[in-house]
């Protein structure tokens, strides 16, 4: 097959989208569609080769097949992963290497992909750093294709006098099946169709498809191609857009690159006015050859420099840190990729290559398996009491003359003790508690514990049992069904909604509703705001257009369950899609009355939980390297939106009446009621409990711990709210 310059340019074109997506550009927030580009190529090249020698040798060569992907992918691929896992190990924290061991098994075994959509259905890794091998799963779908496909096209075309018009039907029945599973599956299976290959199939479909009809597309005239490869130029610069304001994705979104792609290598390789002409210019052309290089070096190089500041890069900082993938990327390609794709000695001898392969893959697996179980040992030789749990330093509940209506008109309820001759409580409102006596304690020996729970190693883990079902979602747009807990049966029914920092405190909630007699439901997702603002998740690497759609579905689906009182809890710290800046004191000021009054309206009245304190880093990771002085890995100074939204919130709270937890006023000292708090004394540690399980989810063996406390706050002023049901 001759040269293409117009397929050499337009990787060129793939790849730097997807590195000015990954670095953060502006105005390229769809640039993960490079990545579909790059599937209609490799299903039009690979088909093209294929289709070519089953032509002209009557017969399929697998075993020669896989000996050329092998000197192709395998080499300057294992040297990535071994490179970075290395350097990996001497910049991230200890308590990382379990999990990235497991990417390079992963990725070596080419399924990475499913591991990162089964984490992400699972929501262990929606909002943490991400993994130094996330852009794998793409390399990962396509080596799953070339393990089906050429098979599955020697069968097809078996004793074909006509092979292409042969095998034409069933890739148009595999571009169907595949489309409509990306259409049907990617609103209730949202990880999974993002890096399924049942549900990029059809990307690879449409390459394959065209390698079959080229004959015919040659026989177009020149201008119907040249306009032809015009448009699907303009179609791939739509689509970055495009796919940046849709709630799901691949769905029929993804058909607008690749059908824009299929246009441009319809175009050919030498109309005279057609795309080629800017897509064979020498700058594309020297990128192009190197885009698998450059892609697979690009993002660990990123990541692992904003992980070795501490903090995420600036743009010169960028711009060093691509300028050193894209150098390290012309080594690869010149000193490993390049000569082991045209080694004489290899090309030719299959045996020769498959021995190459499986060294590589021994080496790299060996790597992942020793990475993953690598744990420095941590002993400080203390053991710590479990704590004590103390619900005197709580507000005294107290009897108010004012009757709590679902009105938003309420005026607001005064905590103080005063004659009444009703029963109900006041609203809920902790702000006059004092810190826990455990929280005092654990200040004064800042040490870890031998036998600390959960350890720091199985700290990433410690989450809710909410994390099992279906009911906390990742990149769905729709509300998961049977979310119902506690007392399942009772009348009297509470709900719990918000992103992550909501789903933290399930354990807590379903405890108290259940010896309550409180039937609960429960809806959280990562990463999704209560507030109406599109955010951009940094562990996902991708915008969420999707909340907007599921946070209108949750509040119709709590209205049909009858929620009376529903806890309402969200991140300071999610980033806005426009700025990657934490979401603004002014958004919260905007949004969060009209949430109040829309639950009020749907007859629930709301409990604001604010935001647990948020440490600067990981604190797992923080106590294994601060093991004798816990105090570097406390929360410190409230930074300043943090400090805003704080303000905002419970001047809102205030003025609209609504029950209000303010968890600092448990967990910091200095807490004073008048809501400004001093947070540069909050233990990571609590008796022989780690309070938190990444750089900011408290873990659910604390929250278990603290559910006497939450109850003492919250069970005199519900039940009076059952009581009026």
């Amino acid at each position: 097959m001759q040269h293409r310059r117009d397929i050499e340019g337009l990787r060129a074109v793939a790849v730097l989208v997807v590195v000015a997506y990954h670095a953060g550009f502006t105005g390229l927030a769809g640039g993960f569609v490079g990545v579909d580009v790059f599937f209609v190529i490799s299903g039009f090249l690979i088909t093209s080769l294929l289709l070519n020698e089953k032509i002209s040798t009557g017969r399929i060569d697998l075993r020669e097949f896989y000996a050329r992907r092998i000197r192709r992918l395998l080499p300057i691929s294992t040297v990535v992963l071994v490179v970075s896992t290395l350097s990996a190990l001497l910049i991230l924290p200890s308590t990382s290497f379990s999990a990235l061991g497991l990417d390079v098994v992963a990725a070596a075994g080419f399924v990475v992909n499913m591991l990162f959509a089964a984490r992400g259905t699972d929501y262990l890794a929606g909002d943490a750093d991400p993994s130094i091998f996330q852009h794998y799963w793409s390399l990962a779908v396509e080596e799953q294709f070339y393990l089906i496909w050429p098979g599955l096209l020697a069968i097809i075309s078996l004793n074909a006098k006509r092979v292409r018009r042969r095998i034409a039907p069933s890739i148009a029945l595999i571009i169907v099946a595949s489309l409509f599973a990306s259409l049907l599956l990617t609103s209730p299976m949202p990880t999974w169709s993002y890096f399924g290959l049942h549900t990029r199939a059809f990307e690879l479909g449409i390459g394959a498809l065209l390698a079959v009809t080229w004959p015919s597309i040659e026989g177009w005239a020149p201008t119907r191609r040249a306009v032809l490869g015009w448009f699907g130029i303009v179609g791939i610069i739509i689509s970055v857009p495009l796919a940046s304001s849709v709630s799901e994705f691949p769905g029929w979104v993804a058909a607008v690159p690749v059908l824009s792609t299929a246009a441009v290598i319809s175009g050919g390789n030498s109309v005279r006015f057609g795309a080629v002409v800017i897509l064979r210019v020498r700058l594309l052309q020297w990128v192009g050859e190197r885009s698998y290089s450059l892609y697979l070096w690009h993002w660990p190089v990123l990541v692992l420099a904003a992980a070795a500041l501490g903090r995420p890069l600036a743009w010169y900082e960028i711009a060093v840190a691509l300028l050193a993938a894209l150098a390290i990327s012309a080594l690869g390609y010149r000193f490993i990729e390049h000569p082991l794709r045209r080694s004489q000695r290899l090309t030719g001898r299959p045996t020769l290559s498959y021995a190459l392969g499986a060294g590589l893959l021994a080496a790299t697996v060996l790597t992942g398996v020793t990475t993953s179980r690598y744990q420095p040992a941590i002993s400080t030789g203390v053991i710590a009491q479990a704590p004590s749990i103390d619900t005197s330093t709580t507000t005294t509940v107290t009897q108010t003359t004012t009757t709590i209506s679902s009105s938003p008109a309420n005026a607001a309820v005064s905590t103080t003790a005063v004659p009444t001759t009703t029963t109900l409580p006041p609203l809920v409102d902790n702000r006059g508690a004092q810190p826990i006596a455990a929280v005092v304690e654990a200040l004064r020996n800042p040490v870890l514990p031998d036998n600390l729970r959960p350890s720091v190693y199985d700290a990433p883990n410690d989450t809710s049992s909410l994390y099992d079902t279906n009911c906390h979602q990742f990149m769905a747009a729709s509300v998961a069904d049977g979310c119902v807990f506690g007392d399942v049966d009772s009348e009297f029914t509470i709900g719990l909604i918000g992103d992550s920092h909501a789903a933290q405190w399930f354990a807590a909630v379903n405890t108290i509703a259940a010896e309550r007699g409180w039937r609960l439901i429960a809806h959280t997702q990562g990463g999704c705001p209560l507030l109406d603002v599109v955010t951009w998740n940094r562990g996902a690497d991708a915008v969420f257009n999707h909340c907007a759609l599921w946070r209108d579905s949750v509040i119709d689906a709590l209205e049909r369950e009858q929620v009376e009182v529903v806890i309402m809890s969200q991140h300071w710290g999610l980033l806005e899609a426009s700025t990657r800046e934490a979401v603004p004191a002014a958004v919260w000021e905007r949004d969060l009355p009209v949430l109040f009054t829309r639950l009020r309206t749907a007859g629930m009245e709301p409990v604001l939980f604010l935001d647990s304190p948020d440490p600067y880093g990981s604190v797992p990771a923080c106590a294994a390297s601060h093991q004798a002085d816990l105090t570097s890995c406390e929360p410190g100074v409230l930074r300043n939106t943090e400090r805003a939204v704080r303000t905002v919130a419970l001047s809102i709270a205030d003025d609209m009446s609504v029950g209000l937890i303010d968890p600092h006023v448990w967990l910091c000292v200095n807490a004073t009621p008048d809501g400004e708090v001093d947070t540069t004394r909050c233990p990571v540690v609590i008796g022989d409990i780690l309070v938190y399980r990444d750089s900011h989810h408290l873990s659910n063996t604390f929250v278990e711990w603290f559910a006497p406390i939450l109850a003492s706050e919250l069970v005199d002023w519900f039940t009076a709210q059952s009581n009026l049901s």
